[in-house]
């Protein structure tokens, strides 16, 4: 049935009530959307302020989720992130920020303090001068150009862009403080203190500043430390020894150090007891370079053969070539009288040693060394180890170790001489830091192989390690703390021989540090 010309214009009507209502609604939810999003963003601000990081990182989230390009959020996540070590998300988010405004000049210097935390100093170097050219009076990006340098290891050059900086800004704590850093780092105490004392009458509430100090005066004043360990093996070689030094400084480039110790050793057959005593001193040569020296002398006295007495002799250098690499090498004679079997062969040893530290990222880091030794037998050994650890949760770090070694003449009875010595493990450190409380705990599994002299390799056995720290700091360099191990490695002992997995080797040890 056809509709009238009125049921028509009724018709029409509903549906353009409908339409209005509908567009209505619509104009009013667009109008409102914003208000949510402009309530968070203040909220966030203010968790952020207070220091409740958790929900400050909640509502950016949810900013963000609304609107992807919020500079406000986008800047603190990038901040956050770099606070809790997330150093590549953190970048991939000032990279998105750069692209919305590339020119803020605060983006440009928290980018650039990223970049150097995750070891790119050259690329954080190049956006501090990129700042530097429209603001070179800005005093946290002349801070940070100098930090990045030092941690890249040219420490010379960091100093004098410190002392150009301060020539702009000298009550700038950050600068200061900065400074006596590098001039800590350069070896240099005497010096540091005297930037540190400043930073901490400028900024006496800064966390930095009072650590530092404390720092700095500990390398200045007397320390004295205490070593007591003992081990022992299936095998019934057993030792306690004990060792202290005291060190103190002799001047702003160079400190000395005196230690004195005793050990005891026992064995199926009898016992035998050694004494030392000697110095050394620790001299700063600049750029990053530390040399040791030292002489002494050991008094070995076995149970059934004459004593001798020995001359001992230290020397090495060490380097720092970047904020996260350090490089040594090392030489040293001492009397090989490490159980009481070897106290009655009249052995001492001359060792050439090489290692190397690095860090290539944060909760990476890696380790190696290797070396010769000979004896005074002429037999000759060398020794090689690296290690690899990723950080895979707060505190816990895994990763593989080897290590191998081997001698070049038989000693069968005297000494553990195999041809080669090998092992290959998976590692695992935890480490756990409260209240000057510390705990570290790290454990291995793997394979050894020792291949003797003249005879097949023997089979593969299996390989394994645990041991655990308990420490308690105070002060600046005060720590005591509590050290043991247990292992069937046959290459944690040079006893005669090397048994089946049965095979094993325990320590316990205490440390003692105190500054004076």
């Amino acid at each position: 049935m056809a509709r009238t010309p009125e049921a028509r214009v009724r018709g029409d009507a509903r549906r353009v009530g409908v339409l209005v209502t509908r567009v209505v609604a619509l104009a009013l939810g667009v109008a409102l959307l914003p208000r949510p999003l402009a309530a968070q963003l203040p909220a966030a601000d203010q968790a952020f302020q207070r220091g409740d990081y958790s929900a400050a990182r909640s509502a950016y989230e949810r900013v963000l989720a609304a609107d992807s390009s919020n500079e406000r959020a986008l800047y603190r996540l990038a901040i956050l992130d770099s606070w809790d070590g997330k150093l590549i998300r953190s970048l991939a988010r000032f990279a998105r920020l750069r692209r919305i405004d590339p020119r803020d000049p605060d983006i440009m210097v928290s980018h650039a303090q990223v970049l150097a935390w995750a070891g790119r100093t050259a690329a954080s170097e190049a956006l501090y001068d990129s700042v530097l050219v429209r603001f070179p009076d800005r005093a946290d990006a002349l801070a940070g150009r100098a930090r990045a340098i030092a941690w890249s290891g040219d420490l010379d050059r960091a100093e004098d862009l410190w002392r150009k900086a301060l020539e702009r800004h000298p009550d700038d704590p950050e600068l200061l403080v900065g400074l006596a850093q590098t001039l800590y780092w350069k070896g240099q105490p005497d010096l540091a203190e005297v930037y540190a004392t400043r930073a901490r009458a400028v900024a006496p509430e800064d966390r930095t500043v009072r650590d530092l100090a404390r720092a700095v005066r500990a390398a200045l004043r007397p320390e004295i430390a205490s070593n007591v360990d003992g081990a022992s093996d299936s095998d019934n070689n057993d030792f306690v020894a004990q060792e202290a030094t005291v060190t103190t400084s002799l001047g702003s480039d160079l400190r000395g150090r005196l230690r004195a110790g005793w050990r005891h050793a026992t064995d199926q057959a009898g016992d035998g007891s050694s004494y030392w005593a000697g110095g050394s001193i620790i001299a700063a040569l600049g750029h990053g370079a530390v040399l040791r020296a030292g002489l002494g002398a050991r008094r070995i006295q076995p149970d059934i053969v004459p004593g001798r007495t020995p001359f001992t002799a230290e020397l090495g250098l060490g380097l720092r070539p970047a904020r996260y690499a350090a490089v040594s090498v090392g030489y040293s004679r001492t009397p090989f009288d490490e159980t009481a079997g070897l106290m009655r062969q009249d052995l001492t040893v001359d060792a050439v040693d090489f290692s190397l530290d690095v860090s290539p990222g944060p909760g990476w880091s890696l380790s190696g060394g290797g070396g010769g030794a000979w004896f005074s037998d002429n037999n000759r050994r060398y020794s090689a180890v690296g290690a690899l650890l990723g950080r895979v949760a707060k505190g816990l770090q895994i990763g593989p170790f080897a290590r191998v070694m081997g001698y070049r003449e038989p000693k069968p009875g005297l000494y553990f001489t195999p041809v080669r010595f090998s092992v290959i493990e998976g590692r695992a450190v935890y480490q756990w830091q409260r209240n000057r409380w510390g705990l570290r705990a790290d454990g291995g599994l793997g394979s050894q192989l020792v291949q003797a002299f003249g005879v097949p390799p023997a089979p593969h056995q299996t390989e394994w390690h645990v041991g655990l720290s308990l420490s308690r700091d105070w002060g600046a360099n005060n720590e005591v703390a509590l050290v043991g191990s247990i292992t069937n490695s046959g290459a944690a002992t040079n006893a005669a021989r090397v048994t089946s997995e049965g095979f094993r080797y325990r320590t316990l040890g205490l440390r003692f540090r105190q500054g004076l």
